[in-house]
């Protein structure tokens, strides 16, 4: 494979730094405006729903995840790269969700991710375990909430299966705010079973937001999060 021209290499710095300089400064509102997160609302005795943001351009703009983060807390460090911005935190959306009764799979460790490009490591290949979870999007002028993977391209064609993973114990390393992950992510509260981080690695699937389908970015909607199987009852 031939070495990339330094003029390649030095625009990928740019790229960079523009991304991160962004993540700085949006960090950096959050915290000057002292603005507490949004509420979380119980539906049901299997559901919950939270705001939102629409930031589609985000989500498919080639530079640094494209198609990966669902949906992510604002004030969370994957933010730049979401499909969804929302106005809760990851852990007030994994509290509510155990609230409900639902149990973590938590099967899932850093090396998931940190050993994505070693052959040998098994660890990348693992799926997500824990209950299954149907997200849903409220949009503006729709009677009814969409379900989140009809909003969604996906050329490799397995589609969406999300499962409550968790991750509580990973949360201190990235902080990453990530509440739906479209794959087996270790820093996912829910993620898609469907692929995992040697997908992602491969480029199996690159999931897109669907043209036409989505308001406009900066649009306000409620996200959906619903137990498809009741939980254990408490013994």
């Amino acid at each position: 494979m031939r070495p990339r021209s330094p003029l390649v290499l030095l625009a990928w710095i740019a790229a960079a730094a523009v991304v991160a300089a962004a993540v700085v400064a949006a960090r950096a509102r959050a915290q000057a405006s002292g603005a507490p997160p949004g509420q979380v609302t119980r539906l049901s005795s299997t559901a919950i729903e939270f705001p939102a943001t629409v930031t589609a351009a985000s989500f498919n703009r080639r530079f640094p995840m494209p198609g990966y983060h669902a949906i992510v807390w604002s004030g969370g460090r994957a933010a730049h790269a979401a499909l969804f911005r929302a106005e809760v935190t990851d852990v007030q959306v994994l509290d509510a969700l155990e609230a409900l009764g639902a149990k973590p799979g938590d099967a899932l460790g850093m090396a998931t991710w940190d050993d994505r490009r070693d052959p040998r490591s098994t660890a990348p290949d693992r799926v997500i375990e824990g209950p299954p979870v149907e997200v849903l999007v409220r949009l503006p002028g729709r009677p009814e909430p969409v379900p989140l993977a009809a909003l969604l391209e996906d050329r490799g064609g397995r589609g969406i299966e999300l499962r409550l993973g968790g991750h509580r114990a990973n949360i201190p390393r990235w902080h990453s705010g990530c509440i739906v992950c479209l794959y087996s992510c270790p820093g996912s509260k829910l993620g898609n079973a469907r692929y995992t981080v040697r997908d992602y690695t491969q480029d199996e699937t690159r999931f897109r937001a669907r043209t036409g389908l989505l308001p406009a970015d900066g649009t306000r909607v409620g996200i959906v999060a619903r137990l498809l199987a009741p939980p254990a009852p408490i013994r």
